[in-house]
């Protein structure tokens, strides 16, 4: 076991009682098509019965790997001391029970281009000996299958909380920029993390090649029906942890509009007696149908099973009485508060975000000390164009969200020949953001647009290539950034928080907070320049950081 100066890429394995699990995924690893000295492999037992570093020593690989060995404090912090101990820029975490093949790494790898910030998760394939596994199992890989395929989609765009840590990729820095993974968490610990990573800026992705497969040993239904059960109680308190972030809450699961659901799973978690029964009555009747070859209905059932067990954790961390009250709070809404489903209206998040916007407008008038905002909605939205413009896109993307999405082509078109700007119906934007004027927009799809952003008439904000790794992209305005009229903004960049753009100004590469982008020096008239004025003449935007206050 040689050790490299400082690879780029370390896998991070935490491994507890599967030590011939452990031996096949070492071997699988020492078998990469990546250079050996890319990469490093880091284990940490997490306080199994029988110490991992003997066996692992004894199996002589040609392969820079360390083994940790802590008292058994979970998943989460065994990761996490895993991601410190870690020396390479892109940590890859896979479960000690996935197989992988040879191209596993360089694929990963493939998926962080330079500056990008991206977390990867990759496909989770179905072993072999699929059929040979518990229906619970089956059913779980199922709800992997039907994620891969929507996430693969062209223009999905993944939450937070769906990232999963049994094959994921990221690099070093944001991870610790968030602060890692909360060791206080026994279950949903990923998807917690994957809620910091999304808050930061950081891009969840989906990459079908880098692929692992599903190798788990998981035979017991009690442990299966256990694990289900503190995923709702630690559901609850990641939501209490988020308050601020919708797509947190443990009812997200709920389709809009759904009302049989909640009746069939939560209705018995609220009586833990009656609970246990029905989960219990319902898997084996989906065990039935399963051995019947009716698979559909078994995987209903097990679906069925695992709510009735999760909302019996709901209840437990929360309280029936409360539980009932806050899903009823739930139902009274369109769609609960969560993210949209594809083809569903979402009023409430068009009504939160037409308001953040209208306050946002009110907050600038007022530091600026205009006295233009009055306190009433549609009075302001009539007098001020920008927040007018503000209004007719946020209507756009409602369409783009709705079961008739060819509407928010319609709008785009609306917005064009009413204003002169051209808005795409993909473009990203935050809660709470300003139009100044507005007049001759142009936005590209695919922009992103944070919170307290101001933006003034005549901008461009395009889609473009980076001129040293060849990838096409649009910006990402991150919060508080001013955009000053005719300004230009080019290509797969990110535009620092709190930057101020002059007017003018051409901006095709990313700067960092509190940055300054001037315009272009004018030209001098009236008389011949001298050879130092026109090379002064010619010079690209400057950028300087502003003073910190």
């Amino acid at each position: 076991m040689g050790e490299t100066s400082q690879p780029r890429v370390s896998v991070v394995i935490a491994t507890f009682e599967r030590p011939a699990l452990l031996e096949r995924l070492l071997r699988q690893l020492a078998d990469q098509d990546l250079d050996h000295s890319a990469f490093e492999v880091v284990v940490v037992d997490d306080g199994s019965t029988e110490a991992a570093a003997p066996r692992v020593s004894a199996l002589g690989l040609d392969l820079d790997v360390r083994v940790h060995r802590q008292e058994n404090a979970g998943a989460a912090a065994a990761r996490h001391r895993g991601v410190l101990a870690a020396r390479g820029e892109l940590v890859v975490i896979v479960d000690d029970d996935m197989q992988v093949g040879r191209d596993f790494l360089s694929q990963h790898t493939r998926e962080h281009p330079p500056g990008s910030r991206r977390a990867v998760l990759g496909a989770i394939l179905p072993p072999p000996d699929l059929d040979r596994m518990p229906l619970f199992e089956r059913w779980h890989q199922k709800l992997l299958e039907d994620f891969a395929a929507r996430a693969a989609q062209p223009g999905t765009r993944l939450r937070g909380n769906e990232l999963y840590t049994a094959n994921v990729s990221f690099r070093r820095a944001d991870y610790l920029g968030v602060g890692g993974f909360d060791p206080s968490l026994e279950r949903s610990e990923d998807s917690e993390l994957g809620l910091r990573l999304e808050q930061s800026g950081v891009e969840i992705g989906f990459s079908p090649s880098a692929s692992t497969v599903n190798g788990s040993d998981h035979t017991s239904l009690a442990k299966w029906r256990g694990r289900a059960v503190r995923y709702g109680r630690y559901d609850v308190i990641i939501a209490r942890k988020h308050a601020d972030i919708p797509h947190a809450s443990p009812w997200r699961h709920f389709a809009p509009g759904s009302r049989v659901a909640p009746l069939l799973k939560v209705g018995p978690s609220t009586v833990p007696f009656v609970a246990n029964l029905a989960a219990g009555t319902v898997y084996a009747i989906s065990s039935a149908a399963d051995r019947l070859g009716m698979k559909g209905v078994a995987y209903r059932g097990t679906g069925v099973t695992f709510g009735i067990d999760y909302y019996r954790g709901l209840a437990a961390e929360m309280g029936a009485r409360a539980m009932i009250a806050d899903l009823s709070r739930h139902l009274k809404t369109e769609d609960g508060g969560s993210a949209p489903a594809p083809g569903q209206g979402n009023l409430a998040r068009l009504r939160a975000e037409i308001r953040a916007d209208y306050e946002q407008n009110r907050a600038t008038d007022a530091k600026y000390g205009k006295q233009t905002m009055r306190g009433r909605l549609l009075g302001d939205s009539i007098q001020k164009i920008g927040l007018q413009m503000m209004i007719a896109i946020r209507m756009m993307r409602y369409f783009r969200d709705s079961p008739v999405p060819f509407a928010a082509k319609i709008a785009s078109r609306t917005i064009r020949h009413l204003y002169g700007s051209d808005v795409h119906w993909d473009v990203e934007f935050e809660p709470g953001v300003v139009i100044s004027h507005g007049m001759g927009m142009a936005i590209t799809g695919g922009a992103r647009i944070a919170t307290g952003c101001i933006l003034a008439h005549g901008i461009t904000i395009g889609m473009g290539i980076d001129p040293d790794t060849r990838e096409v992209g649009a910006p990402r305005l991150e919060r508080n950034v001013h955009v000053g009229p005719g300004a230009t903004i080019l290509g797969p960049i990110v535009v620092g928080e709190g930057t101020k753009i002059q007017a003018g100004a051409l901006l095709t590469t990313s700067v960092p907070a509190r940055s300054l982008v001037l315009a272009p020096r004018s030209e001098i008239r009236g008389r011949d320049r001298t050879p130092a004025e026109n090379e002064a003449g010619a010079e690209a935007a400057p950028v300087r950081a502003l003073p910190r206050s």
